[in-house]
């Protein structure tokens, strides 16, 4: 895929400004981070955090690639466009829940004991 994207000019900067879902989920990713600020997560609770951040951006910034790429990519087929873009949806969609559980995991227990 990254080889399809170079070949159709499609880079980082393209890639993470693509209709803004990227930047939102950037946008979350800071929440999250800022809450953890706030609450004092120990080293392990950021680990964690970290983990979960990267994977869901790292989703995110497939999901974005594989659409810009079924836009550009003349080659590809509709049906291959169809199945591109559900698989890339289907993975940012389960890993945001992924990340939603985790966060929750970690953060009720620092809630908790705030109020």
């Amino acid at each position: 895929m990254v080889k399809r994207c170079a070949r159709h000019n499609i880079g980082l900067g393209k890639i993470a400004t693509d209709k803004g879902s990227f930047l939102i989920q950037v946008l979350f990713t800071l929440i999250v981070v800022s809450a953890g600020v706030l609450v004092q997560l120990n080293v392990v609770q950021w680990g964690i955090v970290a983990l979960s951040s990267f994977i869901f951006l790292s989703t995110g910034f497939y999901r974005s690639a594989a659409h810009l790429l079924t836009r550009f990519d003349v080659s590809m087929s509709i049906g291959q466009a169809v199945r591109l873009k559900a698989m890339s949806n289907f993975m940012l969609t389960i890993t945001a829940g992924i990340s939603f559980f985790t966060y929750l995991i970690v953060f009720m227990p620092e809630i908790n004991q705030l109020l």
